[in-house]
């Protein structure tokens, strides 16, 4: 059952302008790129088949090829035309399910993803994992094309109500390493409290975030 991953992203200059307040632009891509690396090795451990990544900006293609995965240049702007475009290119290559993962859950393991992969075996399926704002970090049709996808603003209730309109089965997959995606200074807060050995967390240690972070937190 060939499982494509794709990972749709913004440029990284446009990624997390709402953590400016206490990171600078370079160490807003950087966190950027740690994240999509730490997605990426999470995915390279589980059973997917192929894993594209569909961006504008260049600068993601060599992180991508480093991890055996597919640089897809994106077409049109948006994130759900990124997505549609991915899928069209992974139908092409004979994938039989796509999973849509966010680049920006640094505590996505080899298990969710297995274990997502896992709810969507049945012949037709729809596989949902909402994120801690009400959107969705994880969402896998088999087959790949069975309907449109909404990401953005309460999208795993639009994703939920599309596929219970068609009459397609849904999963629902729970799990905080999966719903925690990285918005916010809270979400900053919270990744450096978990004390996992990610990219991510290594580097914003290395930069002292967590002082910076009580500074900004006093003055909110």
């Amino acid at each position: 059952m060939p499982v494509f991953v794709i990972i749709p992203m913004k440029t990284l200059l446009e990624s997390k302008t709402r953590l400016s307040i206490v990171l600078e632009p370079q160490e807003r891509k950087t966190l950027t790129l740690t994240m999509l690396e730490d997605v990426l090795k999470a995915v390279q451990s589980s059973k997917a088949y192929q894993t594209v990544v569909v961006t504008s900006d260049l600068a993601v293609q060599e992180l991508t090829d480093n991890f055996g995965a597919t640089y897809l240049p994106e077409k049109k702007q948006g994130l759900n035309q990124a997505v549609k475009q991915a899928t069209h290119w992974c139908i092409r290559n004979d994938a039989e399910s796509v999973l849509v993962l966010p680049a920006d859950i640094p505590l996505l393991t080899s298990k969710d993803v297995n274990q997502i992969i896992q709810q969507g075996s049945e012949k037709i399926a729809i596989v949902l994992a909402p994120s801690q704002s009400g959107g969705t970090n994880a969402l896998l049709q088999k087959p790949p094309n069975l309907m449109p996808t909404y990401f953005g603003s309460d999208s795993f209730r639009r994703h939920f109500a599309e596929a219970s309109h068609k009459g397609i089965p849904i999963r629902v997959y729970r799990s905080q390493t999966v719903a925690m995606d990285i918005d916010s200074l809270k979400d900053l807060e919270n990744l450096l409290k978990i004390k996992r050995q990610t990219a991510s967390h290594r580097f914003l240690k290395q930069i002292g975030l967590n002082v910076r972070l009580a500074g900004a937190f006093k003055h909110l």
